[in-house]
């Protein structure tokens, strides 16, 4: 479709966009998911500039739960360290990311990935039952692991509910937030012609308004092994020809003029970055070996795609964290509270 005509059609979707949200925020309990139409036109009205959804969570979100902006104690992060606090905010607010200088402990890096080693992972477009991932002998570019499966990991437990990842995206975002989401996956050499599938093509995220990600490598990341790829100042500033939802090639993305822009965060295991991936970003095609990386999201609403409230056993520790920050871990209620 012509492009003037997708942006005058945004202009009503960001309309319906405002309505929809008041209304799934207005309701007595948080709604189970949103409609597909509206999703739509969320993600359609971010075609007209990549921090609208932020503008739209700021005034219509109104959060009256006195517990939101409880977080629990940051100096028990073992992931990151509070005096990178304003760093990591004013880093992210400039670039749209941000790399920790501290490095996870190696006893948890390596718990973690040799709880990815063991469990079930499913290779992505394949229609093979989930397995522990084969590393020897990896047939997809992708192996994704669930969120309920990532649970079982006391480690992953304590990482998805960091206290201080979830205060730098309050003063990010500026509203308080919960945690929504959490991704654990390997990525390797295979199938590069799934680029498309396995999100190693540049785009942004849509599926909520308002959100920040923090990822983890868990296995050392260069170049050639498949770094997370981000275009820096995407999450301020998109030129009208990259405005539109979907994927873009690094041919676009040049003809745009932002090659310059394009920074590949590489790093020993253990690295941790925060991204607001409403800003262009992929994850490159690793050239040899593979990747593992584990990444929770901290949103300002459940409004947009559809979220999971995962069955687990909690450890002490996030039994511990639920009570201090119960509005962040809302997701997770029904699993800490009938424990």
């Amino acid at each position: 479709m012509n492009t003037a005509v997708e942006t005058a059609l945004s202009l009503p979707r960001l309309l319906h966009t405002w309505r929809a949200v008041r209304k799934f925020e207005e309701a007595s309990r948080i709604p189970a998911c949103t409609p597909g139409q509206s999703s739509f036109n969320m993600r359609s009205a971010m075609d007209l500039d990549p921090r609208l959804g932020k503008w739209i969570s700021r005034r219509s979100i109104r959060v009256t739960d006195a517990t939101a902006l409880n977080v629990g104690d940051i100096s028990k992060s073992r992931f990151v360290d509070p005096g990178e606090l304003d760093a990591a905010v004013a880093g992210i607010r400039r670039d749209g990311f941000y790399v920790f200088t501290k490095v996870a402990d190696s006893s948890i890096v390596e718990a973690i990935r040799e709880f990815a080693q063991r469990v079930p992972a499913q290779g992505r477009g394949s229609s093979v039952a989930p397995a522990p991932y084969p590393r020897s002998n990896p047939e997809q570019g992708r192996y994704d692991i669930s969120e309920e499966t990532a649970l079982q990991s006391p480690e992953v437990q304590e990482f998805v509910t960091d206290p201080a990842m979830a205060l730098i995206a309050k003063r990010y975002l500026g509203q308080p937030v919960l945690m929504d989401e959490v991704a654990f996956w390997w990525t390797t050499s295979k199938k590069a012609e799934d680029a498309n599938l396995n999100a190693q093509q540049f785009h942004q995220d849509r599926d909520r308004l308002s959100l920040l990600k923090f990822f983890i490598y868990l296995t050392d990341v260069t170049p050639e092994t498949g770094p997370h790829v981000y275009i820096r100042g995407s999450h301020r500033k998109i030129p009208f020809a990259l405005r539109a939802d979907g994927r873009k090639t690094d041919e676009d993305v040049k003809r745009a003029g932002l090659w310059d822009e394009v920074q590949e965060i590489c790093g020993p295991a253990g690295t941790l970055m925060a991204v607001d991936t409403i800003g262009l970003h992929k994850g490159k095609t690793p050239e040899t070996g593979d990747r593992l990386a584990l990444e929770n999201e901290f949103a300002t609403s459940l409004f947009g795609a559809d979220y999971d409230i995962p069955a687990f056993t909690p450890t002490d520790l996030a039994k511990q964290r639920y009570a201090e920050m119960p509005w962040v871990l809302q997701r997770y209620a029904n699993a800490i509270t009938s424990g």
